[in-house]
């Protein structure tokens, strides 16, 4: 049994990619608006492009369990992308996305491809990941919303993809109208 997921959310921000890459350039800054994050915490600086910075994320699920994990910035491309390594309850690669979406508008795609490392996840993962990937989701969600209301901007549009083994392929699990 696989003990990977690969989800994959996608919002519609009314807003630039300027505004939203300062936003997501400072991870300190992400429990403020993000309500499912209890804390960031930063290890290591990096570079002056931010590539090697390290910074612990301490998450809540919403059913109890708790993630911390230690994301490391790998690859910048300033306004555009976004690529770090996760160790720690979850291992794997987490890479946000901006791109263009008409006049006033982006879309943050965010891909997540991780494996589980938790002993109690993996030893239950045959019948938890579908509920691992509706959580995850829906942490996600309440991050777009916060996300829109710290840059005072629109969501107009939340897109949730996953696949929990290589053989299933990508599922469309939502793609509705932010509320």
């Amino acid at each position: 049994m696989s003990r990977r997921l690969l989800l994959i959310s996608r919002w519609r921000l009314e807003t630039t990619r300027e505004r939203l890459w300062e936003l997501l350039g400072e991870p300190a800054g992400w429990p403020a608006w993000w309500p499912h994050l209890l804390g960031v915490t930063r290890l290591a600086e990096g570079d002056a492009e931010g590539i090697g910075a390290r910074h612990a994320f301490r998450w809540r699920s919403g059913l109890g369990y708790r993630l911390l994990m230690v994301i490391t910035s790998v690859r910048s491309d300033p306004c555009r992308e976004l690529e770090g390594h996760a160790s720690g309850d979850l291992h794997g690669i987490g890479l946000w996305v901006i791109t263009e979406d008409g006049p006033g508008a982006v879309r943050l795609t965010y891909r997540w491809d991780v494996e589980l490392r938790k002993a109690w996840m993996r030893r239950l993962a045959f019948v938890l990941l579908p509920v691992f990937a509706w959580r995850h989701f829906a942490v996600m969600r309440s991050g777009a919303r916060g996300m829109a209301r710290r840059l005072g901007c629109r969501l107009s549009e939340v897109e949730e993809w996953s696949a929990i083994t290589p053989e299933q392929g990508l599922r469309r699990a939502r793609g509705s109208p932010a509320r």
